[in-house]
This record gives C-alpha cells, structure tokens and sequence, in this order.
C-alpha cells in the first residue's frame, strides 16, 4: 500500500481511553456551536463528535482556515496529557489534533484535506476505541484499537465503523516523520 501505511499496531490505548472517560463533558463541540455556525439540519446530518484538543484559527473573517498556520489549543488541552506526550515522543512536533467519534453503523464521507496548511504536514490517526474501515484512494484497510497509521490525506479519504462499539480516533498533524523506535 501507498497511501495507507500502518506504523505500529497493538499500542496500549487503555491510558488514553480512561483519560476521556475521566472527562466526557469535553465532548460535544459540534453541538454547542451558536447558530450562525450550526450546519443547516436539511442538508447535513452530522454524526460525528469531535473533541479539538489543538484546533485550526484564522486572523481575520472570511479567511479559510486549512490556509493558515495558526494552531490553537483548546479548553481540553490540558485534560489530556497522556496521548499527546506520547505522541510527542514519537513526532516532536504535533499541531492541529483531536478525538473523533463515529457511532455503529456511521460513515465519514470521502474528502479531501484542503489548503496550504496539509502541504507541510502529514496526518495521522491512532485508533482509541472501535473498529472502522478506513479508505485512502483504492486502498483500505481494517483498523483495530492501538493502531497507529499515517495516511495520504491529498487523496479522497473515509472511514466507516464496522465494529461494534463507537469508534473513538485520535487525528493529528505532524511535520515529523514517524520516528521507529
């Protein structure tokens, strides 16, 4: 596989796990926009809840956030030390990031990360809870808790819970490779 490409499996998730259920009022994001913000109802179903622990920003309105360097953490930040010193260890650097939840059954439509932001970084997903199918271009594969994998994300992407249980991944941008230790 070229566009897909598993880092290193079998990563014990439980700390992580525990630090979100240690703080569930962090979730939710997307329900607690005011309403210039909220998706029109009759056109968009949004099932995904997203917990931004470093979150994209702009300098003035109407600027496109994927074309900005801006990174701004959030209120949850520091609630979750765990996953990003980890991470840390492994990249250096970590910007934007966050955890996504997708319910049983749900998809995440193809997209495409758009914007000079994604030129300089590459993205990467750590598999917190559940098990979804994730597609990058033609290729995909079956993602499992404590999977880590980076992914090509100038190619139409998506994932899809198979599995039984929400599924919970922690998304996140790096400027550094993936150090294999």
């Amino acid at each position: 596989m070229n566009n897909i490409k598993i880092l290193k499996s079998n990563i014990d998730v439980s700390r992580f796990l525990k630090q979100l259920q240690d703080h569930p009022e962090d979730w939710g994001s997307q329900k607690n926009l005011d309403d210039s913000q909220q998706l029109d109802p009759t056109k968009y179903t949004v099932t995904v809840d997203v917990l931004q622990l470093v979150m994209g920003g702009i300098t003035h309105e109407g600027e496109y956030v994927g074309n900005t360097e801006i990174c701004i953490p959030t209120p949850a930040h520091d609630k979750h030390p765990k996953i990003l010193s980890y991470l840390k260890k492994q990249f250096g650097n970590i910007y934007r990031c966050g955890f996504l939840a997708l319910p049983v059954g749900e998809i995440v439509g193809s997209h495409i990360d758009e914007g000079t932001y994604y030129r300089t970084k590459d993205r990467y997903h750590l598999s917190i809870q559940g098990t979804y199918k994730y597609t990058v271009g033609e290729e995909s594969i079956i993602v499992k808790p404590g999977t880590l994998f980076w992914f090509n994300n100038d190619l139409h992407h998506s994932a899809e819970n198979v599995g039984d249980d929400v599924r919970i991944a922690f998304v996140f941008d790096s400027d550094i490779k993936y150090k294999h230790n």
